[in-house]
């Protein structure tokens, strides 16, 4: 049953990015812009989230090859309830942000400074999601390149973020930094 949950979930991640992805291409509207890092950084973190998301599909479908350990019962159960809280603010956040959901700096400044619903409690929600979903996989799946992969995702976007914020400061001015000191890049428990 587990695994079955897995799986769903798995699916359900692919189905908002195509989701996300036709959207753009329909009503014209660009999803991915200039990308904040050097690009060779910025493809490397998504084909990291890639090797992950993989890796996840195989925890799913029961396939084992060079794990470190097998996980606990107990240690597969809190991987799917960060596994399912990731999805969650994925989904959330990608509902929330709207058309202004893109993968890299606009080209434009038309987009509107998020600051209610997850954005009140993370300046990032949608890496901290996939930051979630990426961590679950290594504990469902611990395999060396699961968990080498994660670790280049996360480090690589944590400098995203960065990036994003030195851009968003530029564009947004006072009202940024005062949402900066109040919300957490990552999380902020009020």
């Amino acid at each position: 049953m587990l695994n079955f949950l897995v799986l769903l979930i798995v699916f359900l991640i692919f189905s908002l990015v195509f989701f996300v992805v036709i959207r753009g291409i329909l009503n014209k509207i660009p999803i991915i812009g200039k990308p904040p890092v050097k690009t060779v950084f910025f493809i490397t973190a998504k084909m990291m989230v890639v090797v992950n998301l993989t890796f996840l599909v195989m925890a799913g479908l029961n396939i084992k090859l060079n794990a470190l350990f097998d996980p606990v019962f107990a240690l597969r159960l809190i991987a799917l309830v960060l596994l399912v809280t990731g999805t969650a603010i994925l989904y959330v956040t990608t509902i929330q942000l709207n058309k202004d959901l893109i993968f890299g700096l606009p080209d434009s400044e038309k987009g509107r400074l998020q600051t209610k619903g997850l954005f009140a409690f993370s300046r990032h929600p949608f890496y901290l999601g996939f930051i979630l979903i990426l961590f679950s996989s290594c504990l469902l799946y611990p395999n060396p390149l699961n968990i080498t992969a994660f670790l280049t995702a996360w480090i690589i976007h944590h400098f995203i973020m960065i990036e994003e914020e030195k851009f968003l400061e530029t564009v947004y001015g006072e009202e940024y930094r005062i949402y900066r000191q109040k919300v957490g890049r990552y999380l902020t428990i009020k």
